[in-house]
């Protein structure tokens, strides 16, 4: 009977070391708490089940509780979210197919307002926010002074800002692929 009180300490020292850490690298694969909290909980039952391991080293005890904590949350991903993960995947599919409808729409009405400004003005749009010139650069190149270049671009994004005030954000990002 003195030896089981001697392992009811130690299973309960172990658990009282490593629980808190244990759950806490759980959340890393899984998202509640309480899911958690129920793989540590079932680790532990299958750690006191295998007495052998806990008469192992510190070392032995730790590598295996966290070994196995991972292991216990990737059967429990696997198991619980299969299918949430197939219907996440479609709705992703979904999803990235009508944003790509959309940003080529977007980019699309983009270039038609381009090509409505001037010349000049489209240029500096195009060096600066496609091949990502410096205002210098681009002065030098198209032969012109950096403030002409500060001027024409200033007027070129509030002509764009006007058009586009609905999709502000669209209009930054879809700049980079005009």
């Amino acid at each position: 009977m003195e030896t089981l009180n001697s392992f009811n300490l130690s299973i309960k020292d172990i658990f009282d070391k490593h629980a808190k850490n244990l759950c806490l690298y759980a959340l890393n694969y899984l998202k509640t708490d309480a899911d958690a909290e129920d793989i540590v909980q079932d680790v532990f039952m299958r750690c006191w089940e295998k007495k052998e391991i806990l008469s192992s080293g510190e070392k032995v005890i730790k590598t295996y509780l966290f070994n196995s904590v991972r292991n216990a949350c990737l059967d429990k991903i696997e198991k619980k979210d299969i299918m949430c993960y197939h219907i996440d995947m479609i709705k992703q599919e979904v999803v990235d197919e009508e944003t790509s409808t959309f940003d080529e729409k977007i980019l699309q009405e983009i270039k038609n307002e381009l090509a409505q400004m001037p010349e000049q003005t489209q240029k500096i749009i195009t060096l600066i926010f496609m091949q990502n010139m410096k205002y210098q650069e681009v002065a030098n190149k198209l032969h012109i002074s950096i403030n002409t270049v500060k001027t024409l671009l200033r007027n070129g994004i509030k002509h764009l800002r006007s058009h586009f005030s609905k999709h502000l954000e669209l209009l930054v990002f879809l700049c980079k692929k005009i």
